[in-house]
């Protein structure tokens, strides 16, 4: 009978079709809370669901890119072969972020997947990624929040800055 109990049970939780998703970015991320996307158990709040899967569904796509790409590729071989050099940086631009919902999430995954802890920096004298990520928008009592955001969150959000612009006229950002 407990042999049966064991069948029963292992069938029941196949049947189900309520299975975790293996996603980029935790759904309780602070920066989601922080920009009215989640809350601290990771539930999108009211209205803001699809905009959650956006994000996700952005950095699957951006990370593989990125991950394939030859600049990492190089990276890799360099760090593994011992050599010490200047840390390379990626740098991501964002014209027209808006309240920046993708310029968060990719700056996020990008420095929790290509970033070297500190710790393992100095140890190993191998040089990490730098990840500088900018926002350009025209608002601006909206680069102004957003870059409170950021500064709230510090860590690796320091290195993630909004400045107020159009896309016609950058310049050198």
């Amino acid at each position: 009978t407990d042999k049966v109990k064991q069948n029963n049970a292992q069938s029941t939780l196949s049947l189900s079709h309520d299975k975790a998703k293996n996603v980029q970015l935790s759904p309780s991320s602070p920066f989601f809370q922080k920009l009215g996307v989640s809350s601290p158990n990771g539930k999108p709040l009211v209205g803001m669901s699809s905009k959650l899967r956006q994000c996700q569904k952005f950095v699957e796509i951006v990370g593989k890119l990125v991950d394939n790409s030859s600049f990492i590729k190089s990276f890799k071989q360099i760090s593994t072969s011992g050599a010490v050099q200047a840390p390379p940086t990626i740098r991501v631009i964002d014209m027209g972020c808006g309240r920046g919902y993708l310029t968060f999430s990719l700056h996020s995954y990008l420095c929790n997947n290509f970033l070297m802890p500190e710790n393992e920096q100095k140890a190993n004298c191998k040089p990490g990624l730098t990840v500088q990520t900018q926002g350009i928008d025209r608002r601006p009592k909206l680069i102004k929040e957003i870059n409170g955001i950021a500064d709230d969150l510090g860590g690796e959000f320091s290195s993630l800055r909004f400045i107020e612009g159009d896309i016609g006229n950058t310049g050198n950002t």
